[in-house]
């Protein structure tokens, strides 16, 4: 039975890693032609590692000519010279040590970390990848004549009925397909918003808050206020007299205090849009992943006239599937039809169409629920990992029933720069809230945000054990 040593990957994902091994092998001769391999099954049950993956490893080597198979009789190495297995190990070699050597510091850095608060990446097993490839290379048949075709400046008509039904199923949201832009991650939508509004305008955005909003605006020509929030969210009395065009916020679960908005606030928001001609930016992001009681309605949902709603598919499925969309109120919708209808779509048409498919079929709302059950199990993890640690009596848990991270705040005064170089020191990574702060408020002191999804179960014990001798 083949065996390979999984510690060893470094960052490499599990089925590159296996493909790596296995294409070694057979390159050095240790796999002999036409030598059997073992099956998906066998081979994933010997490395404690999902068929899926095997699966996966299995497929690229086929493709590349490794190896083939054969009906009911399974996987074997393919013939290959001499010549080429010595060239081919040669620049297999070669081309391991130019990564290392490429990414040298960068790479270093990132493997040292003990425990890495700060990453919220989605582990390789949890995305569909059979069910992905199945529909890629179905609708490479179905839609072959549309791929030669400009799409839509907003997206294809089959993704924007889709990314409709899905709205109103699960949102709560009556959307008009013909409303839905569809573009290459949330950073384009903010420049489309920006032309939209005008260079000139002024937009509101949380204090604390997700420090690439505005940047983007800003980097757009766009002044952004940074207005303080209380519990509810942004203050009105801090809106008065600023002539705002735009408010950009997170009102069901926002980053990185994870805190909701109230009815209550929602409505005078909505009431002020109404008496200053104002848009409200409605960030839903991570929205899908709330774990006790009924998802929050949107605003966009109370008012579809002055409220841009605006959500994406990296988190839900992967950071690398760069699709976001926005749905637009009828005003701004007639602007981009008169102003900007000459652009191109941003994302590929076979993305598209393959997204399309994917939650027109059912597909998506399985992987959302299947995903739910997953993070809150594995909060869950976290945090009962946390109450039965010594730290626990020196530490608040607080916003931890939705999305990927939650708040540690800490009982005693501290220096919180301190406390983080200490904690990196030692090879763990994490943020405070008040790195998300553009003004000095002190309720945001001592609170640091845990992204858990990435963490590893078997480290969090010793990296627990590292911040209360820290504090």
């Amino acid at each position: 039975m083949l065996t390979y040593n999984f510690e060893k990957r470094g960052k490499q994902s599990l089925y590159e890693y296996l493909y790596q091994c296995i294409k070694e092998d057979i390159l050095s001769g240790k796999i002999k032609s036409g030598e059997k391999l073992p099956s998906k099954r066998e081979m994933a049950k010997n490395h404690n590692i999902s068929v899926i993956t095997v699966e996966n490893a299995y497929a690229q080597l086929i493709v590349e000519g490794y190896i083939y198979a054969r009906e009911k009789r399974g996987y074997f190495a393919s013939e290959i010279s001499r010549q080429y297995m010595k060239q081919g190990l040669q620049k297999n070699n070669q081309h391991n040590k130019n990564i290392k050597d490429r990414n040298g510091c960068r790479m270093k850095e990132k493997q040292e970390w003990l425990v890495d608060f700060n990453s919220n990446h989605i582990m390789y097993d949890n995305f569909p990848f059979s069910t992905w490839s199945r529909i890629m290379r179905q609708t490479l048949l179905d839609k072959e004549r549309s791929f030669l075709k400009s799409p839509s400046p907003n997206g294809v008509l089959e993704l924007r009925q889709a990314i409709a039904g899905h709205l109103s199923h699960f949102r709560g949201i009556d959307v008009e397909e013909d409303h839905i832009i569809v573009g290459a991650g949330t950073e384009y939508l903010y420049s489309i918003i920006v032309q939209l509004l005008g260079k000139n305008s002024v937009i509101a955005v949380e204090d604390p808050g997700y420090r690439k909003i505005s940047k983007v605006y800003e980097s757009n020509g766009v002044r952004c206020l940074h207005l303080p929030i209380d519990r509810s969210g942004i203050q009105m009395q801090d809106m008065k007299g600023k002539n705002i065009d735009g408010v950009h916020i997170s009102p069901s679960h926002h980053f990185p205090t994870g805190r909701v908005m109230p009815v209550s606030r929602r409505q005078d928001l909505l009431n002020w849009a109404r008496e200053n001609h104002g848009f409200i930016i409605e960030d839903d992001y991570d929205s899908e992943f709330r774990f006790s009681g009924r998802p929050i309605p949107t605003m966009a949902g109370m008012d579809s006239n002055h409220v841009i709603y605006m959500n994406t598919f990296s988190k839900t499925l992967a950071p690398s599937i760069r699709i976001a969309y926005m749905v637009l109120p009828d005003e701004l919708m007639r602007k981009f039809r008169d102003k900007l209808g000459f652009y191109s779509s941003t994302v590929s048409s076979f993305e598209q169409y393959t997204l399309a498919n994917f939650i027109s079929m059912g597909y998506y709302e399985r992987h959302i629920n299947r995903m739910r059950n997953y993070y809150r199990d594995y909060r869950n993890t976290i945090i009962s990992a946390i109450r039965q640690s010594d730290i626990y009596s020196k530490v608040t848990i607080e916003e931890e029933n939705a999305g990927l991270h939650f708040i540690l705040g800490i009982r005693k005064q501290i220096n919180d720069d301190k406390f983080k170089e200490i904690l990196r020191n030692n090879k763990i990574n994490i943020s405070s809230v008040s790195d998300y702060c553009y003004n000095d408020l002190e309720e945001f002191n001592h609170k640091f945000i845990i992204n858990y999804s990435a963490v590893a179960k078997d480290k969090l014990a010793k990296a627990l054990e590292i911040m209360n001798e820290a504090l």
